[in-house]
């Protein structure tokens, strides 16, 4: 895991941004969670509340699991001939020890 903390000229990656920004919102979920479950309210208000929070959480992740769908589209054809060639090749049989890689 790496931990490095962007400090005056070094700047963080995308990367470590993201990821402190996701901990960030996931710390933000939990305690509010957590605060919403010790505060003394009655069951159908904190449902209630519970409900509203739940779905502000879908419409934030909502872009986030977007944009890891359009990634995974984009990644499919590629992935897809990645396969079809490892099992071409599988097929063809690779029983001979003189054998260099296979050309692209």
């Amino acid at each position: 895991m790496n931990t490095r903390v962007s400090c005056g000229s070094v700047p963080a990656t995308k990367e470590e941004t993201m990821g402190y920004l996701r901990g960030v919102v996931h710390g933000a979920i939990i305690g509010g969670a957590v605060a919403l479950l010790y505060a003394p309210k009655p069951g159908r208000q904190m449902r209630e509340e519970l409900s509203e929070r739940l779905d502000q959480v879908r419409g934030q992740m909502q872009p986030v699991l977007d944009q890891a769908q359009g990634v995974v589209d984009s990644a499919r054809p590629q992935v897809e001939r990645g396969i079809s060639k490892a099992q071409r090749i599988t097929r063809m049989g690779t029983g001979s020890s003189t054998a260099g890689p296979a050309s692209n």
